[in-house]
């Protein structure tokens, strides 16, 4: 049976960025405005991009000094912000920028031994246009032509009269987008009206229309080279990001359409035709996408994505002539971040180097003009003038085949000189890579030695978790009105022993509570709830008393309820036991304390803790060290500490009863979008769950003294993941709102510290989870957590196992003696008289089950042949055996006929001579 797809020469596809030192710096990029057109552009000898230190200036580098970090050349090129920048295809020095002051200039940028010598004036000044201009394309193959989009039209305009030659106003909003087929023969648009464009411009009135995006927020548009197919970029109604691809010769429908989730950025396609292969980037994102087009199903194929350190402002593709050939560079993007331009080589990995691929490398265009603009306006056309990139004297390598593609394995023995071998074009050094395939084309001739690798592979118990869900009879299903815009430190759902607790929708502040240990239905009208006139902050339950909860809210009160036996009935009006209302502002935070009964934790907008003794009924202690929005608070298993991570990025621990001022402050996360801490490890570590600086979500561990000592990415998504940590098995899981997975990692108090297990794929979407006390699982299925996952339309119970061969015992590997977090072992009034008691703990071995490390072991079955354990045989008796059997098989049995015994033979006068 044959595969699905046609197998690529691309698909191991590898990104090789930079070093640091070997970028452009110094860049300040904050300031560049939105705009359609693009902020970078490349040539075979210049870098260029919009300057933000300056209004209305470009930088000028050259293309062989960008990675030794020699100071850009500024170009005074308008008045106001430059929109769009590109270098002419057949000449390298000659650069067109657009601005907002509604001109085109055209600038010749000599290069003298290496220096840039910028002009003071441009060679031509076009001032044709009836607002600023958002485009800027030169014709990809008639000199002299300038494409430009200003506004409700298009321009095409003949630099030696300086003109408009075509113009193209068929246009009822905003032009967007532009793009010219590789011929130069058609042009494709899209505009605000949500429409896309096909356009003959020596024949205006011969356009063909599609519907394009949904939304009119922004789009783009790039030909697929001299193939009649084209991309599209937007967004659907809903705001999620999309790709199309189009057939210009039936826009009725889009051939491949394929979505890529929500964010601001409109996603900007680069397109390599010799290869086929496509970038999407957009301003803000922190990664790169690589795909391949193809004109047959499945049309778009996803090569890899590569994360970067910073947000990108822009990209370009530089041209295929300055590719390092010897190391497979296929494709080099500059890219423009917050304060640098970083060149990215992607390169085929290969076994034979320094050779010239004739696969990997068609004929690419010869950056010549193939005929004048006159030519072209009076209807000429002419093919793509090519050329090879072979610059080497040695024999084309003929077309690898898989087999001859490095392995990992293979990768991971290069040799000192692999690793240190060098790109003569660049002459930039590159970060030695951490998976250990071969280093990227941008390397150092100086030698470092390869990295060694343990081969040893973490061992873990709890390697391999098992999700099961339970059956819909114990589901709780009709959930309806949920609560979907509780703040970003509220944990959204609450389970104990008998309850659980919900946020519903509406300005008066219903908490839902409904039985926790059954499964049964909804009623369609009103839910049994609580009423808090106003909005919910945060809610928790009592550890220590499973009817007890406590809810703060917007008009700064905490609200203590109990929950009448017999459960919260739909329509009937219950009142708080008790109202604290000592706080000023709102309530963003509401803890329990882990071993003191009736010691509760409220936390307020402008920054203040309070303290409370819930017997007395009165504040005990107010702390108010903080300068910025307090994020997340928990308090150490001991009881004795509490840390706090606010909106300053800083981790903040302390002992309330000793100084309001921290004991110690340490840096947090990159991110100020959320977090959440937790203490771990009998409380030597603590670890934070957050963003990085790419906004991706991540996992931090910090020792006593708030020293990063280990930090995991682990994808990028906007929501917080709210951790659950086990004491009993050192084991964190992590969700988030919209998540359909839990990440599941083992704590450890030695490197490396976090150690991935089995992430749960729960297969569905939830808003959160929430986990009961450990005396609730069922150590007889050998299930280590249970937890309920709050959804759209139900509440639905899960276990989480450890698959074992003797399930029959009781695992006591698995299960040391738990802590009973939910008896308290003081009270407020002891704790805060200065006592500390640890919680007891108690084993949850069954009366009836046996201990696995105490069961017999059993026998092993007897060999079936006693020679697999019998003494070792000497020389003797080994040459004995194999003589016996050769007779053995040599003998004749008395009365039996071989095959060939009743054959005649020739008499020997039938011989011939």
């Amino acid at each position: 049976m044959s595969s699905l797809t046609k197998p690529s020469k691309f698909k191991n596809i590898s990104a090789r960025i930079s070093k640091k030192e070997n970028r452009l710096r110094n860049i300040d990029s904050n300031r560049l405005l939105q705009t359609s057109g693009s902020l970078l552009s490349s040539s075979c000898s210049f870098v260029a991009f919009t300057n933000g230190i300056r209004n209305g200036t470009v930088g000028v580098v050259g293309i062989d000094s960008i990675n030794q970090s020699t100071e850009f050349s500024v170009l005074c090129c308008h008045s106001d912000f430059v929109t769009d920048l590109q270098f002419c295809p057949y000449d390298q020095s000659t650069l067109a920028t657009g601005s907002y002051d509604c001109s085109v200039k055209i600038w010749k940028i000599p290069s003298n031994d290496g220096s840039i010598t910028l002009p003071d004036s441009p060679s031509v000044h076009l001032n044709c246009f009836s607002g600023r201009v958002e485009r800027v394309l030169w014709h990809p193959l008639a000199s002299g032509l300038v494409t430009c989009a200003s506004q409700k039209e298009i321009s095409i305009v003949d630099i030696e009269t300086q003109q408009s030659a075509i113009q193209l106003t068929d246009f009822v909003d905003v032009v967007q987008s532009i793009s010219w087929k590789a011929d130069g023969s058609l042009l494709v648009s899209s505009s605000k009206d949500m429409k896309l464009r096909v356009h003959d411009p020596r024949a205006p009135s011969d356009v063909q229309e599609a519907a394009g995006h949904a939304s009119s927020k922004d789009s783009r548009v790039l030909w697929c080279g001299e193939t009649d197919y084209f991309l599209s970029s937007g967004f659907d109604r809903s705001l999620q990001r999309d790709i199309m691809l189009w057939d210009a010769r039936n826009l009725s429908k889009s051939v491949k359409k394929e979505s890529f989730g929500t964010s601001s950025g409109v996603l900007v396609p680069y397109y390599d035709c010799d290869t086929g292969i496509c970038f999407l980037a957009a301003k803000g994102d922190a990664s790169i996408s690589c795909f391949e087009i193809s004109a047959a199903s499945p049309f778009l194929i996803q090569n890899s994505t590569q994360p970067l350190e910073e947000q990108l402002k822009g990209c370009c593709l530089a041209p295929k002539r300055v590719m390092d050939v010897t190391q497979c560079e296929v494709n080099r993007l500059f890219v423009l971040t917050q304060g640098s331009v970083t060149p990215i080589s992607y390169c085929v990995p290969r076994k034979a180097t320094n050779e010239f691929h004739a696969d990997l490398y068609p004929d690419t265009y010869a950056g010549d003009a193939a005929l004048t603009g006159q030519e072209w306006l009076e209807g000429g056309s002419k093919p793509v003038p090519k050329c090879s990139i072979n610059r080497q004297e040695k024999r084309p390598v003929e077309k690898q085949t898989s087999r001859s593609e490095p392995t990992a394995a293979a990768q991971t023995t290069a040799t000192t000189k692999d690793v240190a071998r060098s790109n003569s074009q660049n002459g930039a050094t590159t970060e030695e890579p951490k998976n250990g395939t071969a280093p990227n084309g941008m390397a150092s001739p100086v030698e470092r030695p390869v990295a060694t690798y343990r081969l040893a592979v973490q061992h873990s118990k709890f390697r391999h978790l098992l999700y099961t869900a339970y059956s819909r009879d114990r589901m709780i299903t009709n959930v309806h009105n949920l609560g979907k815009t509780l703040p970003g430190q509220c944990d959204i759902f609450h389970v104990n022993r008998k309850w659980c607790a919900f946020a519903l929708t509406g300005g008066a502040g219903l908490i839902c509570i409904i039985e926790s240990n059954r499964g049964f239905r909804l009623p369609d009208g009103v839910l049994p709830s609580v009423q808090n006139s106003c909005a919910v902050a945060d809610f928790v339950w009592n550890p220590f008393d499973d009817n007890e909860l406590a809810v703060g809210c917007d008009d700064g009160v905490v609200r203590i309820w109990r929950v009448p036996e017999g459960g919260v009935k739909a329509g009937c009006e219950l009142e708080p036991a008790m109202l604290l209302k000592n706080h000023k502002d709102r309530i963003v935070m509401v803890r329990y304390h882990p071993t003191a009964a009736s010691l509760l934790v409220s936390i307020a907008a402008n920054w203040e803790i309070k303290l409370w003794d819930l017997d007395r009924e009165e504040e005990k202690m107010a702390i108010q060290s903080h300068t910025e929005e307090i994020l997340t608070f928990n308090w150490s298993l001991n009881g004795k500490y509490f840390a706090t991570y606010s909106k300053d990025k800083l981790i903040r621990t302390f002992d309330p009863r000793q100084s309001e001022a921290p004991l110690k402050e340490g840096p947090g996360s990159d991110g100020i979008r959320g977090a959440r801490l937790t203490w771990v490890l009998q409380d030597r570590f603590l670890l934070v769950s957050g963003f990085s600086k790419t906004s991706n979500r991540c996992l931090m561990l910090y020792d006593d003294q708030l020293n990063l000592v280990a930090s995991e990415d682990i994808d990028t998504s906007p929501s917080i993941l709210i951790p659950f940590y086990d004491r009993d098995t050192s084991i964190v899981y992590l969700t988030g709102k919209g998540d359909r997975i839990i990440f599941c990692y083992e704590i450890l108090d030695e490197k490396p510290h976090l150690f991935a297990l089995t992430h749960q794929n729960t297969g569905g979407l939830h808003q959160a989870v929430a986990y009961f006390p450990k005396c609730e699982c069922n150590v007889t299925k050998i299930e280590i957590a249970r937890g309920v996952r709050l959804m759209q339309d139900k509440i639905e119970p899960f276990g989480v196992t450890v698959p074992r061969a003797k399930a029959e015992y009781f695992q006591d590997d698995l299960f040391p003696d738990t802590v009973v977090t939910w008896q308290s072992a003081l009270t407020a009034e002891e704790w805060f008289e200065g006592g500390d008691r640890l919680l007891d703990a108690m084993s949850l071995r069954p009366a009836d089950m046996q201990l696995a490390s105490t069961a017999p072991v059993v026998q092993t079955k007897e060999k079936k042949y006693a020679s697999y354990n019998s003494r070792e045989k000497d020389d003797a008796e080994r040459k004995k055996e194999l003589m016996d059997a050769m007779v053995n098989r040599a003998t004749v049995f008395e009365g039996e006929t071989q095959e060939h015994g009743d054959n005649e033979g020739v008499d020997s006068d039938e011989w011939g001579d």
